[in-house]
């Protein structure tokens, strides 16, 4: 599996080499305010699932452009980002990622991959035998302490109605920590985090195909992750998530994110995967 994954990963890569900065903005369309996707994004969704069913025909894949009905299925599932990060790509910024996560069943994924085709940085994780980037085992950075802690972070660009709170929150946190990054990529930030560039990533607003992969990927590095509320399952409803390198960090940085909570309970948090399938 961890060759076939990264097999579709480079092949990903290279499509979004090919067209990077390439594109004019008859390429580019928006789903929503801020939202972008292009026929990169579709391209390379399309080119994996082909990939993946001459492979594993009868497993499911849910992508961020096109997610099969699964009902009450529980067999083995793949969820990808076909580019995480779409706005920065498209604007010429060289900081996205491909992000693919195998799930054996039940929608928890067992093995995942990160891709970095600008850097040509490779992240690979395994349930319960740890990450490698490029081959080599890497670790979380465990820090324990907000004063010493490299943050990073979202802030809201689909709605708008949270960036009050989400923006109090990073005025508490700067004085008390080393510093915080936004850089656009979720995939990216959970994949530093896992490997002890950053210590802890936060975002209110979240998708199964942003975080997936990396979530497996933090917390085989030895970290911890969970919605904004402590629950660590339910990948497909979850709408938050806090990833950090060590419990401890992980408790400061939850008590700092308890005022999203109730947003939870709210539109359009109260949106998420198994809803829209009902809905359909």
């Amino acid at each position: 599996m961890r060759s076939f994954l990264t097999e579709l990963a480079h092949v990903a890569g290279k499509i979004a080499r090919q067209h990077f900065r390439s594109l004019g903005h008859q390429a580019t369309s928006k789903k929503g305010r801020n939202d972008y996707v292009t026929f990169v994004d579709r391209n390379i969704e399309e080119t994996l699932s082909v990939r993946i069913k001459s492979q594993y025909p009868d497993h499911l894949i849910v992508g961020e452009e096109t997610h099969e009905a699964f009902g009450d299925y529980e067999g083995p599932a793949w969820i990808i980002d076909p580019i995480d990060g779409t706005t920065n790509f498209v604007r010429g910024i060289p900081h996205f990622a491909i992000s693919i996560a195998y799930c054996e069943k039940n929608f928890e994924p067992k093995f995942s991959v990160i891709y970095d085709p600008m850097k040509d940085e490779l992240f690979f994780a395994e349930k319960n035998a740890g990450v490698w980037m490029n081959n080599e085992r890497i670790y979380t950075s465990n820090c324990k302490t907000l004063e010493e802690s490299m943050i990073a972070c979202a802030a809201p660009f689909r709605s708008m109605d949270a960036t009050d709170d989400v923006f109090a929150i990073i005025k508490e946190l700067q004085p008390q920590i080393d510093d915080i990054r936004r850089a656009g990529c979720c995939a990216l930030d959970l994949a530093y985090t896992a490997v002890g560039r950053c210590d802890a990533y936060w975002e209110l607003g979240i998708w199964p195909w942003d975080t997936a992969a990396g979530e497996l990927m933090v917390r085989c590095a030895g970290g911890i992750v969970t919605d904004v509320r402590g629950n660590e399952g339910d990948l497909l409803t979850r709408r938050s998530i806090i990833a950090a390198a060590t419990p401890e960090l992980h408790a400061l940085l939850s008590k700092a994110c308890a005022r999203l909570q109730p947003w939870l309970d709210k539109a359009p948090y109260t949106d998420h995967l198994v809803a829209l399938q009902k809905q359909a």
